[in-house]
């Protein structure tokens, strides 16, 4: 990265950050359930010593719950929001966190369309994303998914969560009544029966897309600066995508499943 652009992304956390606004709409994470998710997911792989690329990292609060487990200096932060790149470069300075200036509506208003993955000059071990595609259409999320699999080391495995609008969530958070799941607050009885068929769909704010268009949808549709963006795709669907990945459901009171490709 060169001095212009550290520059540039530090001049667009600050406006992120002026007059409170970024907080409004979760720029800063604080889920600390990141490493015990995927290490159980992941059958407890060793951390010390093992390069780990957290893609949409965030602040780094993944380091935060992996306390001694995982040397700082292995791991590696890939994020599209400026604001959160420099607080995590701030908070872990031995770690490496990277801006991907890539176009988000919800996460990176300033970011510019189609830009590819960093090139951290790295061979990962583990290459974990979480809560990354439940923002994204289906096509950037296979082209992401492509990218990251040419990160991963031989031997190492990508990992990414995914929300599946049919699973009950009571299941791994028993204070949650039976039944909740996605599907419940979709709309009327004639939409949620369309949305009951669907392989996946999209939620921009207030409005419901069902299996879009990806050409349309992806290169043309004008995002509204921090709208809500989130997408839902079956787990039958999600394995019909990625042959030879492993699905496996929500622990830690987290709702969204686990889509593993090993190397």
């Amino acid at each position: 990265m060169s001095l212009h652009d550290d520059a540039r992304m530090a001049a667009n956390a600050k406006r992120l950050f002026a007059s409170g606004r970024s907080f409004s709409w979760n720029l800063v994470s604080t889920r600390l359930t990141q490493f015990p998710y995927f290490d159980e997911l992941l059958d407890h792989p060793v951390g010390k010593g093992r390069k780990i690329l957290d893609f949409g990292g965030n602040v780094g609060t993944f380091l935060a719950s992996a306390g001694a487990r995982v040397d700082h200096e292995d791991y590696w932060c890939i994020d599209i929001n400026p604001a959160v790149v420099e607080q995590g470069r701030q908070t872990y300075p031995r770690a490496h966190f990277v801006h991907f200036n890539r176009y988000s509506p919800q996460y990176n208003p300033f970011g510019k369309r189609n830009q590819p993955l960093p090139d951290c000059g790295v061979k990962f071990d583990i290459v974990l994303a979480f809560s990354v595609f439940t923002h994204v259409d289906k096509k950037e999320m296979i082209e992401s998914v492509d990218a990251l699999r040419r990160m991963v080391a031989p031997g190492g495995a990508l990992a990414f969560t995914f929300f599946d609008p049919r699973f009950d969530r009571s299941l791994s958070d028993s204070r949650l009544p039976r039944g909740s799941t996605a599907l419940r607050n979709l709309g009327p009885r004639g939409q949620l029966e369309m949305v009951k068929r669907a392989r996946w769909f999209t939620v921009i704010d207030d409005t419901l897309y069902v299996e879009p268009d990806d050409a349309l949808h992806h290169q043309t549709r004008a995002g509204r600066p921090h709208e809500s963006y989130c997408s839902f795709f079956t787990a039958d669907f999600m394995k019909s995508l990625f042959a030879g990945a492993t699905i496996r459901e929500p622990v830690c009171r987290e709702w969204q499943h686990c889509c593993i490709i090993k190397n």
